[in-house]
């Protein structure tokens, strides 16, 4: 009875750290299967491509996977954070 604050405490902190976790692997593999497509897509693409001098390419190619990463945890964490909020959970001040 004294310590029911705590448990719950701990029993969120486990069910996030177990969604996030589920998420991170779900997204390490939806990467590793798409960066095998995009190597595919390459050879095709490499004629789209229009290289100038020391090496430089330019061409209309997608927005690099680590963009993509960063643009997906910052809208789960926008997400999480405001479900937090709204259970009352964090207390922002």
């Amino acid at each position: 009875m004294y310590f029911t604050l705590t448990q719950m405490q701990f029993l969120m902190l486990a069910l996030f750290g177990g969604v996030l976790l589920v998420l991170v692997v779900a997204l390490g593999y939806w990467a590793w299967q798409l960066s095998l497509r995009r190597q595919a897509e390459a050879a095709e693409e490499e004629a789209e491509t229009e290289e100038f001098a020391d090496g430089l390419k330019e061409g209309h190619g997608r927005m690099p996977l680590l963009v993509t990463l960063v643009f997906a945890a910052v809208l789960v964490w926008a997400v999480a954070y405001v479900i937090a909020v709204a259970l009352g959970g964090i207390n922002v001040q």
